[in-house]
């Protein structure tokens, strides 16, 4: 009896020890499988090399990126896309103005486009979105268009990546899906993305399909958003920006009679009137502007108008420390502030200007 029930013991546990030697072989076989079809089969999808890409943001691999995207192919058709997007917002063009302006940025283009991919690589290596520097032609106006405001109207700073949806491979070209989020209205977009295989075996995004359809999307939110701040602040910044020129009228009738000699009385009134009321002005205006609900689509706009407002300040500052000092780098640095603060104040002027002609349009379909 005893000698039954061993071997019966036995005989569970040869069981129980044949079951789990073909559970870890199964184990084994699944993940032998797995990994063959990750390094086989998934790697070289077009999903993967999505994910790949963003992962190669992520760790600041500028070469992995260019691998991962044609970016001229790809900057080529976003400027072409976003400059007929620019004069379809422009109602105030004729027939032949636009076709005055198409013909323009056809010959900025490569200059352009050479300024986008400086940009987006400089972004791609540190994380932070630089505006070409030294001698680039896409520096300030130098081409007849401001660049960064050709960037912010890009969108591509604000551009998320947050899922890759699904794809759809037809030999050796692909259209993949992606659910993108715009940063500041928090808008959603399915951007289609169009890639190929490149001669190495790997995939390369070439194209957005549907970009012009994304601008589309973001301009109403945006420019309603915009339209509602300016209203807001309309009286605000018209009263102060009345007080702000009659300051600035006082301070050359002052400056024009010293005839150039800041001394004695005169000194002391151009400083009094910078530290006493043009720059507590300055400050008000802002603290009062920052006070307004700013929209989140016209954060942008409410930026510019703090770095303008920042820009003056530090400007009447060198003003200030020239004349008591006397020395000429003093108003040299402040002159140079200033002209920035016109740069601000010309993009500044651009966007309301933009706002108000597409408000008169009708809605794009």
């Amino acid at each position: 009896m005893e000698s039954r029930s061993f071997q019966s013991r036995l005989r569970r546990r040869h069981e129980k020890e044949r079951r789990n030697a073909l559970m870890v072989l199964f184990l084994f076989a699944l993940a032998l499988g797995l990994w063959l079809w990750y390094c086989f089969v998934y790697t070289r999808t077009p999903e993967y090399a999505i994910r790949a890409l963003a992962d190669a943001c992520a760790r600041h691999d500028v070469a992995a990126v260019l691998r991962g995207v044609d970016l001229d192919r790809a900057l080529s058709r976003a400027y072409d896309d976003l400059t007929d997007d620019m004069l379809r917002y422009d109602a105030a063009l004729t027939a032949e103005s636009k076709e005055r302006y198409e013909r323009f940025y056809g010959i900025i283009k490569p200059q352009m486009t050479e300024g986008l991919r400086e940009v987006l690589t400089g972004y791609i290596a540190t994380g932070e979105w630089s505006l070409p520097q030294g001698m680039s032609l896409t520096k300030g106006r130098q081409l007849g268009i401001d660049f960064e405001r050709f960037m912010e109207r890009s969108q591509f700073r604000n551009m998320e990546l947050v899922a890759v949806e699904k794809a759809k491979v037809a030999g050796d070209t692909a259209d993949v899906q992606v659910a993108i989020r715009d940063r500041v209205t928090e808008t959603p977009f399915s951007l289609r993305l169009r890639l190929e295989r490149a001669q190495e075996g790997h995939w390369q995004i070439v194209r957005m399909e549907n970009y012009k359809l994304y601008l589309d999307t973001l301009a109403p939110r945006q420019n309603q958003d915009i339209a509602d701040y300016i209203a807001a602040t309309h009286d605000l910044v018209a009263a102060y920006n009345q007080k702000l020129e009659d300051l600035q009228g006082r301070f050359s009738s002052l400056a024009g009679s010293a005839r150039g000699r800041f001394a004695g009385n005169i000194a002391v009134s151009l400083s009094s009137l910078i530290e006493d009321e043009i720059v507590p002005t300055l400050k008000e205006r802002q603290a009062r502007l920052d006070a307004v609900a700013i929209p989140k689509g016209a954060a942008y706009l409410a930026n510019l108008r703090h770095t303008s407002t920042d820009l003056s300040i530090a400007a009447w500052t060198h003003y200030l420390k020239g004349i008591a000092t006397g020395e000429n780098a003093e108003y040299n640095t402040a002159e140079t502030l200033l002209k920035q603060e016109m740069e601000v104040e010309l993009r500044i002027i651009d966007i309301i200007h933009h706002n108000t002609v597409s408000q008169a349009l009708p809605d794009i379909p």
